[in-house]
């Protein structure tokens, strides 16, 4: 049996979470502790099954048998369910840490691993405005902090992997230049990604004025950025 671990020790996890603190367009984020398994009854666990079943890593209850989950692929997942049927008073930034988990073809520390360390942001506004420059302010200044670290980056506009490559979604996601990832030597160790109001309005999470709001997250791999930074170290000696 193959024992799957973490590319990250917790040295270089406390280091990322203070890079990432530090950077102005996270400052005065609300952090989250909530559980990475979601109810399957979840929208968006539902949707996710639906939409990428490829990937979806599903647990049940050996003695309450009715019960199933979804272990959360995202750190975002948890934050939306744990809001839902809420409201929001005015522009929101929430982060959110935990373990993720995805089935894959193969394993790869570092690359592609079943469960792996994540950090994410989610902001929140009523004002479309607001969020796209939050989404600017991210590229800049996390590209910036990348290179910090002496890695090369690059920012590429993305799409999510459907199971149906003709899913009406992917094309709109690609059309509308909804996601962005970060690339370090070919390994996306980030992504920034605008829901504009889909989850939002599928959680029931609005204004403290009944209005929809739109929302965005950025979410940056620990395990994924750590390998790099440790190949970049074995390249110097």
């Amino acid at each position: 049996m193959t024992i799957h671990s973490l590319a990250i020790n917790r040295n270089h996890e406390l280091f990322l979470d203070e890079q990432l603190a530090n950077l102005k367009c996270f400052k005065g984020a609300d952090e989250k502790l909530l559980s990475p398994m979601l109810p399957q009854s979840f929208i968006l666990a539902e949707k996710y099954i639906k939409s990428f079943p490829q990937h979806a890593f599903t647990v049940s209850n050996s003695i309450q048998v009715n019960e199933k989950y979804l272990l959360s692929p995202t750190c975002c997942y948890p934050v939306f369910n744990s809001l839902k049927n809420t409201s929001l008073n005015g522009d929101t930034l929430i982060t959110h840490k935990n373990y993720c988990s995805r089935c894959e073809d193969y394993y790869q520390e570092g690359e592609r691993q079943i469960t792996f360390l994540m950090r994410e942001y989610i902001f929140f506004s009523e004002h479309l405005e607001n969020v796209q420059n939050w989404i600017e302010r991210v590229k800049e200044e996390v590209t910036e902090m990348i290179c910090s670290l002496g890695l090369e980056v690059e920012v590429e506009k993305a799409t999510d992997p459907f199971f149906n490559a003709n899913d009406f979604r992917q094309k709109f996601q690609e059309n509308q230049n909804l996601k962005s990832e970060f690339i370090v030597n070919g390994l996306a160790c980030g992504s920034v990604n605008l829901h504009l109001k889909a989850f939002s309005k599928s959680c029931s999470i609005t204004s403290g004025e009944g209005n929809d709001l739109f929302s965005a997250y950025f979410g940056l791999g620990y395990d994924r950025i750590h390998k790099q930074f440790l190949l970049k170290e074995d390249k110097a000696a």
